[in-house]
């Protein structure tokens, strides 16, 4: 199992995996997690930039050469309305189902904190979906904690 900096070789592999991500949480929620007109090209757009983005980094893992997972992280500005320091967001992880359970996604975890270290950041935050619980109990196990609970009500339930 090798993980790597993506490169725009890699491109079309983090499409595909990102998208599952996007319709695995649509799938959570999709008042809370929407799919976008033309969600495939936006993405595919938005990773060509993060891909070779300074202030950016997006892995891949490999098996046998392979690519079956990949991570997304991004040095973000502080902001007054969240009241957030600039820090680093694990905005994407993603492992594919064949080869869950075989450390990739622990090793793909370790190695965005260590690009976010590396961004400069003094913290890593990411979001979690609330039905995901695998992923809240990866995060747990490794060092993460709740900072805080997103909460959302839908207005034309009566």
């Amino acid at each position: 199992m090798i993980i790597r900096q993506a490169t725009i070789n890699d491109h079309q592999a983090v499409l595909k995996y990102a998208l599952k991500l996007v319709h695995q949480h649509h799938n959570f929620n999709p008042l809370r997690f929407v799919e976008f007109e033309n969600h495939e090209q936006q993405l595919f757009d938005f990773f060509a930039e993060e891909i070779v983005n300074p202030k950016a980094v997006v892995l891949v893992v490999e098996v046998e050469n392979e690519i079956v997972g990949y991570s997304f992280t991004r040095l973000e500005e502080s902001s007054l309305v969240d009241i957030a320091p600039e820090a680093v967001w694990l905005h994407d992880i993603y492992i594919d189902e064949s080869v869950r359970g075989m450390g990739a996604g622990k090793l793909l975890l370790n190695a965005s904190i260590d690009a976010a270290k590396k961004l400069g950041s003094q913290v890593l935050i990411l979001q979690v979906a609330a039905q995901n619980e695998f992923a809240k109990q990866l995060f747990e196990a490794n060092g993460f904690n709740v900072a805080t609970y997103e909460m959302m009500m839908n207005l034309n339930e009566g």
